[in-house]
């Protein structure tokens, strides 16, 4: 036998010693890589369920803050209904003389054209002046305006602290920004 025949059981071993190390480290190198694949794959997964989270919850917000102010403003169209209701009911009855505006007048400097007539328990009477229905009619117009303008008003601030509230509520839940006077 020739010294190539003596060597071949070991070239063979040497052979797979070096296929096996070579498949083991090639898996090994491929599992590892597999792990820190998979590990970036859970990192991405629990970084958009945080996202998806973040989203609903303020989706959820907004759908309740839409429902709370649809509900303040039907209230306050409400309240500005009857408001103007009273209005047009005041005018009415001021322009027919239903009732009637008097508002206080000035004395005479001369006692003798003062109304004539005795005042009770010693105390001078007061003079008044009654406003004609027309011009009474038209100031309550003016100050019935002036309420409307300030429930609007009060409407507005109410709508602003609450949407100022819930977006504080949602910021201090979910992250550390700094809430809003």
């Amino acid at each position: 036998m020739s010294w190539l025949l003596k060597a071949l059981p070991y070239v063979i071993a040497v052979a797979l010693f070096g296929a096996w190390t070579g498949l083991v480290w090639h898996l090994g190198g491929r599992s590892t890589g597999d792990a820190v694949r998979l590990e970036w794959q859970t990192d991405r997964v629990n970084n958009a369920r945080a996202a998806v989270d973040a989203f609903t919850r303020t989706l959820d917000a907004q759908w309740q803050m839409t429902d709370s102010l649809a509900k303040r403003d039907a209230a306050h169209a409400k309240e500005i209904e009857r408001v103007q209701g009273e209005k047009a009911l005041l005018e009415r009855q001021l322009s027919t003389g239903a009732v009637r505006v008097s508002v206080p007048a000035r004395v005479p400097a001369c006692p003798a054209a003062g109304p004539s007539g005795a005042a009770a328990a010693g105390q001078p009477a007061e003079a008044r002046a009654e406003l004609d229905p027309a011009f009474a009619a038209a100031l309550a117009g003016i100050t019935g305006e002036g309420d409307i303008a300030i429930h609007d008003l009060n409407a507005c601030i109410d709508r602003y602290n609450e949407v100022r509230d819930r977006i504080n509520a949602l910021n201090g839940a979910g992250g550390t920004h700094a809430q809003t006077p």
